[in-house]
């Protein structure tokens, strides 16, 4: 699990979620391949999809599901989690199953917000912010999962979690035709195979972020310069690396009181 910034920062990385704490959130439109769970603190998170029929869609929680183009916002704290399909299938399953961007209702609602609000005055450590994300998608562990890849788009996927592997190898490797395999992949992970692997590729830039400044971050996950690491952030999250450590929450509010909690 990797932190992002100094010692007071709301973010963390770790191998199937990401989670960012931040004083408000305001998004440009992008696509990111992971299931995502926004919570407004104080305020409605907005998401603005321009398909289908460019719907606007509010809600204190709101599930955005893997690849939709969005574009999201909340005027006060909120904390983003982005859940990797292929490891947390049944989270992403239970994203697409809404058919879009859509508010949470009903009891889910309900013990997601008391779980928040439980640990409002915590939510800049990252092991809360951990505990959290993990304690979401336990809840959501109860939906149907959605079918899983090929066998052969799962070794490819495999190979491919690993940014410097090599695509070639991986598709010569997995005894059918590129243009088979790609329509595969595409079906069963909702990406091309070169997008799954710059969206690897930011993952590992962002995490490396944590340690090193961002050019070096770039170089670290095989960007050619910083420019490119920039526009793939700006384009697969609505955020550039350095904006992404701005606006963490540093003090939150003393927590209201609510039912919810994390596991022991």
């Amino acid at each position: 699990m990797g932190r992002l910034n100094e010692s007071r920062i709301g973010a963390v990385i770790a191998e199937s979620f990401a989670v960012r704490a931040s004083t408000a959130m305001a998004s440009t439109l992008h696509a990111e391949h992971g299931a995502a769970v926004l919570v407004g603190l104080e305020s409605d998170v907005t998401v603005t999809a321009p398909e289908p029929g460019g719907a606007v869609v509010r809600g204190r929680v709101v599930v955005v599901p893997p690849d939709l183009w969005h574009a999201a916002s909340s005027p006060g704290p909120t904390i983003g989690l982005l859940y990797d399909p292929e490891a947390m299938p049944h989270v992403a399953g239970y994203t697409r199953q809404r058919g879009g961007a859509r508010p949470l209702e009903g009891r889910l609602l309900a013990r997601l917000g008391g779980a928040v609000a439980a640990h409002r005055a915590s939510l800049s450590r990252p092991d809360v912010l951990d505990g959290l994300a993990r304690e979401i998608a336990a809840w959501l562990a109860d939906e149907p999962p959605r079918r899983g890849p090929d066998g052969r788009v799962a070794r490819v996927l495999e190979a491919l979690r690993d940014p410097a592997g090599d695509r070639r190898r991986a598709v010569a490797h997995a005894g059918i035709s590129e243009a088979h395999l790609q329509a595969l992949f595409v079906r069963d992970v909702g990406v091309p195979i070169r997008t799954f692997q710059l969206w690897r590729r930011l993952l590992v830039a962002l995490a490396a972020f944590a340690r090193l400044d961002a050019t070096g971050a770039a170089h670290a996950a095989g960007f050619a310069d910083l420019a490119h690491f920039s526009r793939t952030c700006r384009r697969m999250l609505g955020y550039s690396p350095t904006e992404l450590r701005t606006g963490l929450l540093e003090s939150p509010a003393p927590a209201a009181a609510a039912d919810g909690g994390l596991r022991d």
